[in-house]
């Protein structure tokens, strides 16, 4: 019970330090994610069910966006998606409400974290970074 209150507590420190952060305008990239042992870029149409991978990156700390920022994948897929942060501040990679199937832990500059979930129903899915706001993509769910 102490150690997960000192790991709140240190990721709370952490998000407090990494908000100085300025964001810039963004813009949108898009990839499919492919079947794969290991995360890799672009690619099409996974069958449901299949285990697809992909690497989402931070910018430069000239703009605080997620590159890419549009994710495709079927619906029923195993999803890994490693998360690189790139710049010098820390990041965290979350995919949020009304699913809500996958968060990083905080991210250190430098380092990167893989999350694993399996695809939800059909739909679009957003994806931020709780740490700076308007760091945000976006998860689309298409049907097999």
């Amino acid at each position: 019970m102490r150690s997960s209150h000192l790991g709140v507590l240190v990721a709370a420190l952490l998000t407090i330090s990494a908000c100085a952060g300025g964001s810039g305008p963004s813009s949108t990239s898009a990839a499919s994610l492919s079947p794969s042992q290991e995360p890799m870029g672009p690619a099409s149409n996974a069958p449901s069910g299949a285990t697809v991978g992909v690497t989402i990156s931070t910018d430069t700390d000239a703009e605080l966006k997620f590159d890419p920022a549009e994710l495709t994948v079927q619906a029923g897929a195993d999803v890994r998606v490693t998360f690189e942060n790139r710049a010098s501040v820390p990041h965290n990679l979350t995919f949020q409400d009304p699913i809500n199937v996958a968060t990083s832990t905080v991210v250190a500059p430098g380092t990167s974290e893989t999350v694993r979930f399996t695809a939800p129903a059909v739909g679009e899915y957003p994806f931020v970074c709780t740490i700076h706001q308007g760091m945000a993509g976006k998860l689309i769910v298409e049907a097999d």
